[in-house]
This record gives structure tokens, C-alpha cells and sequence, in this order.
């Protein structure tokens, strides 16, 4: 079977060959990092450095066997090998976030290698990449040079990869297909949540079809279904918050690499947390002020509420038994406190763990039930962190900062030409740099937002903006959803 540097490739292959593709480009971004890692602490006559330059060349002559020509190259903010997207963690500290920076820092969209690759081209690589590094300032037409004159012919550096108009098609191709699928997952939780309030028996087959949906797209880009969490509507607040904690869900699952299976089963648990909601009176969810405390009594009621709901009208199986599990402990606490009051609590399950950041997270940044005010994004982020260990498991906080990043979908930032920007993505190679629509100004806004990356660099390699502070969502009274949903028309 030939490689290629396609990404679409992976649409060809079996699960099977997709599986054994992505593992082999793990272990060779893996190797890969550790050889540039050891060719800057030793000299090449170590042991250390032989060991690890032997161990890099031998994989990459097994995998040239198997595959042909090899690529590792970055496209859409992700890393490819082959075509097949790598589990990709961002942490430049982790070694496929080292490459994929690296990559983005020297201006290339990475590497290929060729048959008859041998210890002294990679020698050389180390060397080159390193140094190119270090220095700074290089790009595609600079290194090109560099492996012309060090006669690397059997490694090829790949220059960066641009957005076309094609490229353009195909990006606004998955966003109507997200606010399809979103939007669907909204509709169809309204006609479950009238056949459970009339207490008829529901089927899900439509509800599981939209659930694998949306695995399907974090799983290959999750910044589209992200980018619809930021919609703000209190008159749909109920259903939007489910279908939003349902897409968090998925994502934190995503990022800690749980099978597409488990992500259904947990998206599925995720969409219907808060169904016992339904059985409580409008006038206390809709209340515009705080809730006394006869009325938070009967909020803590909901969890037992859904569990009763779910039994009642849904198939006995273990999909609804896991939704219930999640509805009834999903505002369990890990140190034992939470609602409802129980006799016995035991370890809690990992969906209901899940499911507990991402309500949580939702509610604050929407200003709903726990606060009436909405809290910005990263204030949010920050007050989990705060809890993580009390409240919240502290693993699963850390990779939900990851998955959302630091600024997440929704965050209101001034920038340093006093410009605002909406921030609608993360940026996968860069956390504290997201992609934002530029709105306006502290004293006027846009009638269209313009897209930028915060990333992006001029001609000199400086970057074109800077982030000065978040601005509070009370600041700025506007409907902020019109500018995500202008992206989507």
C-alpha cells in the first residue's frame, strides 16, 4: 500500500489500516522527537545519540518498506502522517505538539522522506532543524536551500499549505454540515423531551444517528461544533445547554482518546443530564433572579427526576442506564458534597466526571440557574481549575482546558488596536493565540466581522495582533451570536 500526502486519504482506508497508519505515525513522531531532543544535548560519537539515531533510521527503512514515501505534515492544525490525522496533543512539551510547532514556527507544513534515507541524512536533519530553530528566522525557500547544499536528497521539506478557494468550499461544506447536525440535535431533543413529558415511549434511533453524527465531527475537526457553543439564547437555553454539554462532552472524551463507541455512549448521556428539568415548574426555570431556598430544593430534585424520566419511557439497555447513571451524579462533587443527599457514594463514573465540567462550564458562561450573570469563558475555566480536586476531578479539568483552550469559543477580547475580537476557535498549535471574528470597537461595532488568526505572522515573523485583556460580557451589551452564526450562512 502506497502513502500519501493527501489527508482525505484516510476516507480509502479500512478502520484496520487507519488504526495500524495512525500507530506507526505516533511512533515515528515519537522517535523522530526524541532523536532532535538527544542531537542537541550529545555530540554524534555518544552512545545515546548512536542509539537513537539507529533506532530512527531503522523505523523509518521498516516503514518506507511497508508504506513508500513518508510525510509528517501539518494541515488545518493538525498533524498528518500519510494522510491519516495523529492523535495530535498541543502541549509543545508533548511530541507530537513539538513537531507541529516546530513545523508552524519554521514556516513549512513539514517533512518527506524517501527511499534510501541513511544515518547521515538524518544526522544532518537533526542538525538543520535545530539550527533553524534556534536562529529564528527561517521559512520554506531558506531550509529548501540549506537540504540543497547539505545534498539531503532522500528527506524533503514541504512548504506551507495555503487556503485556496477550494480549500474555502470545503471549509464552508463542514460548517453547514455541523450547524445541520447541531441545530438537529436541538430539534430532536424537543420532540424526546414532549414524548417523555407526555410519557410516552420515544424512539432514539433518529437521536443516536444525530449523536454518531457529531462524534464523527470532533473526532475528524472539532472546531465547527465548538465554534455553535458560543450561540446564546434564553428562550431555547434549555435545549441549546444540552446539546452544548453533549459537544463538550465529546470533545473532553476526544481528547482522552475514548473509542468513537464510547464517545456515542457518552454523548448520549451528555444530551440527556438535565432531562429531570423537564418535570419542574417553568416559573423556577425561567426565574430571572436567584432562587430561594424552597426553589433550590426542588431544582436538587432534577437529578432523581431524570433518572424516574429515563426508566419511564426509554428502552431498557445499556445506553439508557448509563444516561441515567450520568442524570443522577452529575452534580456529584469529588470530595463527597453535591445533590441529591444519598446514604451511600461510591466512586463516581467517568461519563457523570465528564458531564459534571461541561454542565458546569455551560451554565456559568450562559448565566443560567447557577448565576444569573454570565461569567467570561476563561473566568470560567479559572474558577475549575480552582476547584479541580474539591469539586471536579483535576485530569479531567486539565484536558477540558486543552480541548477548549485558553480563550475558549465565546471569549470577548480587546486587542492591541483597541479592536475586539470574538474568539469562535482555538487555534491548535497555539492556545493562547485563537482564531476571532473582529467585531468592532470599545464604541462601536462592525456590520461584518472580518476572521482572524491571532497566530498568523507578518513578513518579518512578528505577530500582526496581541491580546491585552478578556472583556466582560456585561461590558459590551450585544448580541454576540449573530457574529458566530455569520460564519455559517
Amino acid at each position: 500500500m502506497s502513502a500519501s500526502n493527501d489527508p482525505t486519504v484516510s476516507t480509502l482506508l479500512t478502520p484496520a489500516q487507519e488504526a495500524a497508519f495512525s500507530k506507526h505515525g505516533t511512533a515515528l513522531v515519537n522517535q523522530l522527537r526524541i532523536f532532535l531532543k538527544t542531537a542537541r544535548l550529545y555530540e554524534r560519537e555518544n552512545n545515546n545519540f548512536i542509539n537513537q539515531q539507529q533506532a530512527l533510521v531503522r523505523q523509518l527503512n521498516d516503514l518506507l518498506a511497508e508504506y513508500g514515501d513518508l510525510t509528517l505534515q501539518v494541515q488545518a492544525g493538525y498533524l498528518f502522517f500519510c494522510g491519516v490525522r495523529l492523535k495530535t496533543e498541543y502541549d509543545i512539551e508533548s511530541n507530537s505538539g513539538y513537531l507541529l510547532h516546530l513545523f508552524l514556527r519554521l514556516h513549512i507544513s513539514g517533512l518527506m522522506i524517501n527511499t534510501g534515507v541513511s544515518e547521515e541524512n538524518v544526522i544532518v536533519l537533526a542538525k538543520l532543524l535545530n539550527d533553524a530553530e534556534d536562529n529564528g528566522n527561517a521559512d520554506y525557500d531558506s531550509l529548501q536551500q540549506q537540504f540543497a547544499k547539505h545534498r539531503l536528497d532522500y528527506i524533503e521539506v514541504l512548504p506551507p499549505v495555503f487556503e485556496t478557494s477550494e480549500n474555502m468550499d470545503e471549509t464552508r461544506r463542514h460548517r453547514q454540515f455541523a450547524k445541520r447536525t447541531f441545530f438537529s440535535a436541538i430539534s430532536n431533543l424537543k420532540s424526546v423531551v414532549a414524548s417523555i413529558g407526555a410519557s410516552r415511549s420515544v424512539d432514539l434511533t433518529y437521536t443516536n444517528r444525530i449523536v454518531h453524527s457529531l462524534v464523527d465531527q470532533v473526532v475528524s475537526n472539532d472546531r465547527y461544533l465548538l465554534e455553535l457553543t458560543a450561540l446564546r439564547a434564553h428562550d431555547e437555553y434549555t435545549f441549546l445547554h444540552s446539546t452544548n454539554v453533549c459537544v463538550y462532552a465529546i470533545c473532553l472524551g476526544s481528547a482522552l482518546q475514548l473509542t468513537k463507541a464510547e464517545l456515542a455512549h457518552l454523548g448520549f448521556a451528555a444530551l440527556f443530564h438535565d432531562i429531570g428539568k423537564t418535570r419542574l415548574p417553568l416559573q423556577i426555570l425561567n426565574k430571572p433572579t436567584e432562587f430561594d431556598e424552597a426553589e433550590w430544593e426542588l431544582m436538587r430534585k432534577h437529578p432523581t427526576y431524570g433518572v424516574l424520566a429515563l426508566a419511564k419511557t426509554m428502552p431498557f439497555d445499556d445506553n439508557t442506564c448509563r444516561a441515567m447513571l450520568v442524570a443522577f451524579e452529575h452534580h456529584f462533587n469529588l470530595d463527597g458534597t453535591g445533590y441529591p443527599l444519598v446514604r451511600f457514594r461510591r466512586n463516581l463514573n467517568l461519563y457523570s466526571k465528564i458531564v459534571a465540567i461541561c454542565d458546569v462550564f455551560d451554565a456559568l458562561t450562559s448565566g443560567r440557574v447557577y448565576r444569573r450573570d454570565p461569567m467570561s469563558p476563561d473566568h470560567v475555566l479559572r474558577k475549575l481549575l480552582e476547584q479541580a480536586g474539591q469539586k471536579f476531578d483535576p485530569l479531567l479539568v486539565k484536558m477540558f482546558v486543552k480541548a477548549v483552550s485558553v480563550y475558549p469559543p465565546g471569549s470577548l477580547l480587546l486587542l492591541d488596536d483597541q479592536t475586539l475580537g470574538l474568539v469562535i476557535a482555538r487555534n491548535s498549535h497555539d492556545l493562547f493565540r485563537p482564531i476571532v471574528k473582529v467585531i468592532g470597537n470599545l464604541n462601536s461595532l462592525f456590520d461584518m466581522a472580518e476572521e482572524v488568526d491571532l497566530s498568523s505572522r507578518n513578513e518579518v515573523g512578528e505577530f500582526g495582533r496581541h491580546i491585552v485583556r478578556v472583556v466582560d460580557p456585561q461590558e459590551l451589551p450585544v448580541n454576540l451570536s449573530n457574529y458566530v452564526l455569520q460564519s455559517f450562512v
